[in-house]
């Protein structure tokens, strides 16, 4: 059905070709919205696009049966298993024409949409085949067509890409470079600018091999603006044309999927990194429970013991009123430290807090090794250049850390499944970081080591003061309790003595003053670092070593922070245990045994039956007897 903002002039029409294939061609009027061409033409939103671009004309022919092999057991089969589409130039020559029998001999089950410039092509019923001198008639195996108003070659690329665009806001694209030449290129640098990876076959010829040499040999400067551009900015990725085909699929694949190990890296730090914030929230609630309840255990003691004796009441009611009380008192001063004595137990038994720790410490250093891997560095070099593939490596290191953990008490517990977005949010600005593409060193700088510093910055700040309000906390309590012994109440230091032993646990647990200080010396050392880095020139920077450089000395000063904080932790929290198992088993037992002690030695001990009763005797003795 057209719509009416559509002309009706331009519809689709039916292409019959000689070998019995037809395809459906539009000729859009000029302006016409990409959005409104895939409609027109039926094409149903894929869930990949595939790009091929290379060259028509000067193919060296010792390269084309092994290029007829990659098109159609490399290209057309991952689309085919993938459900891509393939976008490319429609005419029957060199790659182009090659890429419509892989499609065909896969059974044309993909859609392969060709867009070239109407005045340079031929077709039946069309223009007539030789006019003009230069034109290529319509592969007869694609399936759809859009012809450009255009007389020239290049004339078609706005459209093309256009169209690939507006597929692209749902789906992942990969662009495929064969051979090429100028038309080639600049094709080749709007995938550039738009962000998509660029699979380069070395060997077949002309523009690939000249930006394949570039990308490995990484001259200081390119004459060429273009092959500049996409030398610098392009996310390249080299195929040897004798690699294998079925090598090729699945680097498409790979690509339009997405690394497969770089996602199951960051599903595995989204598990240790949620399951690190269930323990961290368990543990600080747990102790939170326990430091109240040794408050509350010393102000009931003292509350008990400061209540008047029974003989002070006026009558009956007022006895009963603080009989009552005393007996309440008296059962949840028993039950206070039996349940901090159920509390220590449980925290030593699940032990949530080096739990925390340890899923802490192992979702950071695989966040470490995967922008390491982004950033193709140190041991995620270019795998022509190492034994092991930069995704073996990295699920090698992947696989140690987890082992090093599950070695640990979590072998014991279970793991909460992860549910959010992948790759899960990071510190920097929504959309602004996709997790899988490669960082060249300045977003590296802007997503790591600036995200990074400006956390520490602003962390240092807030943990500042955090300590001074629980350092004026603890000066406050011993004043507090200088007052009571000044005003006589020397009973009530106990409570103050309670206040600052509880705010010194917190602090100790904490660790607030530690992480204070590394938090400090880690921003320093990445700001040196970012210094060292701005200061050198665009060659210097280009200079793999000094990326290396760059990467390593980042990620070794945030883990060495790290290192630190959790050995401070497992030494806090080892210190916090034994001091909680002393609390449950002394100190509670005692205050109340001498809280009671307290209430014994005084004069009127509580009748069972009522409150004492003075009456004056005849003689003027007092006796005491019941009502």
């Amino acid at each position: 059905m057209k719509t009416s903002h559509i002309s009706q002039d331009h519809h689709p029409t039916v292409v019959l070709f000689p070998n019995g294939n037809r395809a459906l061609l539009l000729a859009p009027p000029a302006g016409m919205k990409a959005a409104d061409i895939l409609h027109m033409l039926g094409i149903a939103q894929p869930k990949a696009l595939i790009l091929v671009v290379g060259g028509t004309a000067d193919l060296d022919a010792a390269v084309q049966p092994r290029l007829v092999q990659l098109c159609s057991r490399g290209i057309a089969r991952a689309a085919a298993t993938l459900g891509a589409l393939i976008i490319d130039g429609g005419t029957q020559a060199g790659v182009i024409a090659m890429m419509g029998q892989g499609v065909a001999d896969r059974g044309r089950t993909t859609a392969l949409l060709g867009v070239a410039p109407a005045g340079k092509v031929t077709y039946p019923d069309g223009p007539a085949d030789g006019s003009p001198a230069d034109s290529m008639a319509l592969d007869p195996n694609h399936s759809h067509f859009v012809l450009v108003d255009s007389q020239e070659w290049g004339g078609e690329i706005e459209t093309m890409y256009a169209v690939a665009a507006a597929l692209a806001t749902a789906i992942p694209v990969v662009t495929v470079l064969i051979n090429g030449g100028p038309l080639a290129r600049d094709e080749v640098l709007r995938s550039v600018r738009q962000g998509w990876p660029i699979i380069v076959v070395q060997g077949s010829g002309r523009l690939a091999d000249e930006i394949a040499t570039l990308w490995q040999d990484k001259p200081s400067f390119i004459p060429d603006p273009v092959l500049a551009e996409i030398s610098a900015d392009g996310a390249i990725h080299l195929f040897p044309l004798d690699g294998a085909v079925a090598a090729l699929e699945d680097l498409i694949t790979r690509q339009l999927r997405g690394d497969t190990t770089l996602k199951l890296a960051w599903e595995r730090f989204a598990l240790y990194d949620t399951n690190a914030l269930r323990q961290q929230t368990s543990f600080r609630r747990l102790q939170g429970w326990l430091l109240a309840l040794g408050v509350l255990g010393t102000l009931l003691v003292l509350t008990q013991t400061s209540l008047p004796p029974e003989a002070a009441a006026a009558g009956a009611v007022q006895w009963r009123c603080l009989l009552h009380w005393r007996c309440l008192l008296h059962w949840i001063i028993v039950l206070v430290p039996i349940a901090m004595a159920i509390l220590v137990a449980a925290a030593n038994r699940f032990n949530a807090g080096n739990k925390w720790v340890m899923l802490r410490a192992s979702a950071e250093a695989i966040k470490q090794e995967i922008f390491r891997y982004r950033t193709r560095a140190a041991s995620y070099v270019d795998p022509q250049a190492v034994q092991l593939s930069r995704e073996a490596t990295l699920a090698s290191k992947i696989e140690s850390i987890s082992r090093q953990l599950m070695q640990s008490d979590l072998n014991r517990s279970s793991l909460c499944r992860y549910t959010g977005p992948m790759p899960p949010p990071m510190g920097t600005i929504p959309g602004m970081d996709d997790g899988l593409s490669f960082l060249t060193p300045e977003r590296y700088i802007t997503l790591r080591l600036a995200d990074q510093l400006t956390y520490y910055q602003h962390k240092a700040l807030r943990l500042d003061r955090q300590w001074r309000r629980w350092q004026w906390a603890l000066y406050i309590c011993g004043g507090a309790g200088t007052l009571l012994a000044a005003m006589g109440l020397d009973l009530w230091i106990a409570l103050t003595t309670a206040l600052v032993t509880a705010c010194t646990a917190y602090l100790g647990y904490q660790q607030s003053e530690h992480t204070l200080l590394t938090y400090n010396q880690a921003a320093t050392a990445l700001a040196n670092v970012q210094g060292w880095w701005m200061a050198l020139s665009l060659e210097e920077r280009a200079n793999q070593p000094n990326v290396d450089l760059l990467v390593e000395h980042t990620e070794n000063i945030l883990a060495s922070e790290f290192k630190g904080w959790v050995q401070a932790m497992h030494d806090a929290l080892a210190e916090l245990r034994v001091q909680q198992v002393k609390k449950a088993t002394a100190p509670d037992a005692a205050q109340t045994s001498q809280a009671q002690a307290q209430t014994a030695s005084k004069p009127d001990v509580p009748h069972r039956d009522g409150p004492p009763v003075t009456t004056q005797h005849p003689e003027g003795s007092v006796t005491k007897s019941q009502p």
